[in-house]
């Protein structure tokens, strides 16, 4: 029996193109689409990555006949992705075609694929993970640079582009709107040229978010009734006709620009505004009574001030022991008006909580009496503003459309701004801002509709 050769021995190593199994070097690498070349230690660190791509035909720009012939090769530089936790120096050899069809007027041109654009200096994926470092982690962009060994202009115009592919406002249906500010910086004084008196500005941005699913829409300067009727002005007819509520704070400035552009469509006013102005106006009584019965302020020996957070949480949340607790504070004679403001406080929470247009009448009867026995200038003004509201009140007891996704929305926007320690550009602000909405929105949307699938299983 003859010996086995080296040839036998020694397996025959086909072209990529010829075996569908990629090799060892391609795999680890992983870029779709190319396979690796040569792989070297660099001296002074790192390594360097020789890749070309493995289809070697390609149609011409101009003309799109196919072209197989290969005129010469070039070999470029690009940025990719972290290798084996170090950056890595990747060498595309990118093979120059020659069209096969002679009246061409391109002659020849350079491959183009998925991963690498023309004239890109980075590969896709590497613009895909610092997009999804920034906007969906929420890393500083020049951290995200200095991670990926790229300049931040590079990472910020990745970031732009997205922004350029999200869906038109006027294409997004919504039922249920929410319209809230916030500060887009700190606030700033400056001298008045004629009267040299000081004048502080407060840079405020007003944003409009779908109340049923997050989604920030808009983004205008300000939170003057001029700017948000112009951004309802500027939307389409279908649009503002699918719309049905729009969640508000007690704003005069937003409820007037939405009964000028929108009189048909009904105002809910945030529950937890008015919850809150109802703790201010208990707060104030507090404060009050403390000065007028002990001449100062109140301090931790006062069972008045050293309660001052249980008394602001709701009655119906109380356990045994906080009502105990809450009954001795409120027993206190000399401290009546503040039990009064207290029972006024859960009067509010009582109307805003009604399950029923009725029932929420009643307990706003039940308030005003309250109002007129206490006799507190404080409860009184909350009670005009109360009246001022109670059509939203109202609207806001049938929908329950509330500004909380307008709220969270706030929240993550300011995360952005302390992130990125500030934005003088409100362009990328508000890139910013639209691009990771939509991110986070798209894959909540995701998740709840796989959780239903498990649910109904």
């Amino acid at each position: 029996m003859s010996q086995p050769t080296r040839e036998h021995l020694t397996p025959r190593i086909r072209p990529a193109a010829e075996d569908p199994a990629r090799d060892a070097a391609s795999v680890v690498f992983n870029l779709a689409g190319y396979t690796v070349l040569e792989a070297v230690d660099l001296p002074l660190g790192g390594r360097r990555v020789v890749v070309t791509a493995q289809d070697q035909e390609e149609a011409c720009p101009e003309c799109g006949v196919l072209a197989t012939r290969v005129r010469h090769r070039i070999r470029q530089r690009v940025k990719d992705v972290p290798l084996g936790g170090g950056r890595a120096e990747v060498v595309v050899a990118k093979p120059r075609l020659i069209c096969a069809e002679t009246a061409c007027p391109g002659q020849t041109f350079t491959q183009v694929t998925e991963q690498m654009p023309s004239r890109a200096r980075c590969t896709t994926r590497l613009r895909e993970a610092v997009v999804a470092a920034v906007l969906d982690s929420g890393r500083a962009t020049a951290e995200v640079a200095h991670a990926h060994g790229i300049a931040w202009a590079t990472v910020n115009t990745a970031i732009l582009t997205q922004s350029m592919v999200l869906p038109q406002v006027d294409q997004v249906p919504v039922r249920a709107l929410g319209i809230d500010e916030h500060r887009f910086a700190t606030a700033n004084w400056f001298k008045h040229p004629q009267t040299s008196v000081w004048c502080r500005v407060e840079p405020w941005m007003s944003t409009f978010v779908d109340a049923n699913t997050g989604h920030v829409l808009g983004i205008v300067d300000g939170r003057s009734s001029k700017n948000v009727a112009a951004w309802l002005q500027a939307r389409s007819p279908g649009w503002l006709d699918r719309l049905e509520v729009v969640a508000i704070d007690p704003s005069m400035a937003f409820r007037s620009a939405i009964r000028t552009v929108l009189p048909a469509v009904q105002i809910s006013v945030d529950r937890f505004h008015l919850v809150k102005l109802g703790n201010q106006m208990f707060t104030q009584v507090r404060q009050r009574a403390l000065r007028e019965v002990l001449g100062r302020r109140g301090r931790k020996q006062d069972a008045v001030w050293a309660h001052r957070m249980l008394l602001l949480r709701a009655g119906d949340r109380f356990t045994a022991a906080g009502l105990h607790r809450l009954e001795q504070v409120l027993d206190d004679a000399d401290f009546e008006q503040v039990a009064a403001a207290w029972a006024l406080k859960e009067h509010l929470r009582r109307i805003l909580n009604a399950e029923s247009i009725p029932a929420a009448q009643r307990a706003r009867i039940d308030f005003e009496l309250a109002v007129a026995a206490a006799g507190l200038p404080e409860a009184e003004k909350l009670s005009v503003t109360v009246a001022r509201w109670w059509p939203e009140i109202k609207m806001f007891t049938r929908t329950r459309v509330t500004n909380a996704r307008s709220e969270a929305a706030n929240t993550s926007i300011k995360q952005i701004k302390r992130t990125g320690l500030g934005f003088r550009n409100q362009a990328n602000y508000q890139s910013r801002i639209l691009a990771r909405s939509f991110r986070q929105t798209r894959r909540r949307s995701r998740i709840h509709s796989r959780a239903g699938l498990h649910a109904q299983v």
